[in-house]
């Protein structure tokens, strides 16, 4: 029973989860799982180019028959050869590829940190479009109870004599129609919460609304614009692998060897059965018609086209941080404006009903004025939200770390 309230309060967390618990538990996501997947195979790159500085030690066993031989060659040739061999310079190749795996491995960090803010971006959105079609879906709650009244209302007036059915009839077709409405936004609000399970890997019932924080934007530090300098630098380092300087190699080997059938020259074994060889080899291109002079070249080529597309996506994003600041004053001026308008609505309503009521007004217009409001009160979370995404959209522009929204303030 001691573990009772632990369990409760999990629950809890799954029934009822705000932005913090959802956002914390998408690093758990199965794309941002993949990405660090990838950044592993990086690393064991790193341990496959660090094996080349080390020697080789291979093992073959040799059994060869030839039906024409010589007099003094065997017929028959088995046995066993042990060696190693190790590169004492290979013309910097695989420094090179160190450098690029080293470039490599930084590019897939910096790849696995920005597939976790894309997404958090993707769940902090999820998470107000749910919201906001949780505002919408109320204000249509909100638009039926008011006909429900109005509808029994004239029914009783309708009775007695006291109104004409076709205003009935009006009141009625427009419930009808905010019950198809209502139907249609319950999908909308399913269809969130669907998302936001999947992107959060939780199982969601109802939803606490939290605010973020207002980032401070400064320098532009994108994790995907690290990620592309670093391949840059790996493109750049690949280049080393074209050179013309030579390869020194050193091999030894041990030979166990047993030959058969052919003239020892009166019991003299004039082929060794045991051998121990050492060779030293130094190789290099001398003339290829520049082939790999031109291979070389084809590399500086991709990497200097490769940082062209990274000054170009630097400015792209700085063009985007800049409406994305835009954006975010535009969105508060918005978010201000559907409050005003939203208790403008609720004063006209309440004068509107009043003369429907009494008759000084027709249904068109009491409808029409019913639905306006119903809008209004939708806009306000809606505006609200889109507030919250500005914010978000802001601080992924700049790179800014987006679980820094929901700290608490100090």
């Amino acid at each position: 029973m001691k573990f009772l309230p632990l369990l409760l309060l999990t629950a809890h967390s799954l029934m009822c989860a705000d932005l913090t618990v959802l956002l914390s538990n998408t690093k758990n996501n199965l794309r941002v799982e993949s990405t660090r997947i990838e950044a592993q195979r990086a690393s064991e790159q790193l341990e496959q180019i660090k094996a080349a500085y080390y020697p080789t030690l291979n093992a073959t066993a040799l059994y060869r028959k030839k039906d024409k031989t010589t007099a003094f060659e065997p017929k028959t040739t088995q046995g066993l050869e042990i060696g190693t061999e190790v590169t004492l310079f290979d013309g910097l190749r695989r420094e090179a590829a160190m450098d690029a795996v080293h470039s490599t491995i930084k590019q897939a960090n910096q790849s696995v940190a920005q597939e976790e803010q894309d997404i958090l971006l993707e769940t902090i959105i999820a998470y107000y479009d749910y919201f906001n079609a949780h505002a919408r879906l109320d204000a249509l709650r909100d638009k039926k109870i008011e006909l429900s009244a109005q509808v029994e209302r004239f029914k009783v007036l309708v009775k007695n004599g006291l109104a004409t059915n076709d205003i009935l009839k009006s009141l009625i077709a427009s419930k009808l129609e905010a019950d198809y409405d209502e139907q249609n936004q319950n999908i909308a609000l399913q269809r969130s919460r669907k998302n936001l399970e999947l992107l959060s890997g939780l199982t969601i019932e109802t939803l606490e609304y939290k605010e973020l924080n207002t980032p401070l934007a400064e320098k532009i530090e994108r994790h995907d614009l690290q990620s592309d300098r670093a391949m840059i630098e790996t493109l750049h380092h690949s280049e080393g692998r074209y050179t013309y300087l030579p390869t020194v190699s050193l091999q030894a080997k041990h030979r166990e060897m047993n030959y058969n059938d052919y003239n020892t020259m009166g019991g003299a074994n004039i082929q060794p059965e045991r051998q121990n060889e050492i060779t030293a080899s130094v190789s290099m291109t001398l003339f290829d018609m520049g082939s790999i002079a031109k291979e070389k070249e084809q590399a500086r080529l991709t990497t200097l086209k490769a940082q062209k597309m990274v000054e170009y996506k630097a400015k792209t994003l700085q063009n985007e941080a800049d409406i994305a600041v835009m954006t975010l004053n535009a969105s508060q001026s918005a978010y201000n404006a559907a409050k005003a308008e939203e208790e403008a609505r609720n004063e006209a309503f309440k004068t509107i009903k009043q003369r429907f009521e009494v008759g000084l007004v027709n249904t068109t217009t009491y409808l029409s004025e019913l639905s306006a409001l119903s809008l209004s009160q939708a806009k306000v979370q809606s505006s609200r939200n889109a507030l919250q995404i500005s914010k978000a959209n802001l601080s992924y522009t700049y790179g800014i770390d987006l679980m820094t929204l929901i700290e608490e303030k100090k």
